[in-house]
C-alpha cells in the first residue's frame, strides 16, 4: 500500500497537469508550444538542476565520478552506436543523436526518485546535465 501512494504522489502532478493543458486547448485557449519549450529548457531545466543539487545528500566526490561515469558511458554508447549503424548502412547524422541520448529528464527523474529517494533524485540530476550538455554540444 505504501508502494502505491507513493507511486501516486510522484505521478499525479504529471497526470494533473496534462489533464489542465487538456482542459486549456479544448476550451478553445491558444497554448503556443515554442514559448512552453523555451521556458522549460532555459528556466525549468536548469532551475530544477540547480535546487536539486543543492538539496541532494550525495557525496560531492560520488556526484564527480559519476559526472565522469556518464561521460564515459555517453561517449561508449556512442561509438557502439556509431559501428553499429556504419555496419547497418544507416545515416549517423539521422540516428547516432537520437539513440545515444535517452530521454533521461521526463522519464529518469521520476523513476530515480521513486527508487532512491532525494539521492536517487540528485545522481539523476547529475546525469541529466550531463546528458544535456552533450546532446546539444556534441548531439546537435
Amino acid at each position: 500500500m505504501n508502494l502505491a501512494v507513493t507511486v501516486i504522489q510522484i505521478v499525479a502532478p504529471v497526470f494533473l497537469l496534462g489533464a489542465i493543458g487538456f482542459g486549456w486547448v479544448r476550451m478553445g485557449f491558444e497554448y503556443h508550444v515554442d514559448f512552453v519549450t523555451r521556458l522549460g529548457i532555459n528556466l525549468a531545466v536548469p532551475a530544477l538542476v540547480f535546487t536539486a543539487l543543492m538539496k541532494s545528500p550525495v557525496d560531492p566526490q560520488a556526484l564527480g565520478a559519476l559526472t565522469l561515469a556518464a561521460i564515459v558511458a555517453h561517449v561508449a554508447i556512442g561509438l557502439l552506436l556509431a559501428i553499429g549503424l556504419w555496419f547497418a548502412g544507416l545515416s549517423l547524422r539521422t540516428f547516432l543523436a537520437p539513440m545515444t541520448f535517452g530521454n533521461t529528464g521526463n522519464l529518469g527523474l521520476p523513476l530515480a526518485l521513486l527508487s532512491f529517494g532525494q539521492a536517487g533524485l540528485g545522481y539523476g540530476v547529475v546525469i541529466l546535465a550531463v546528458t544535456s550538455i552533450l546532446s546539444f554540444s556534441i548531439g546537435v
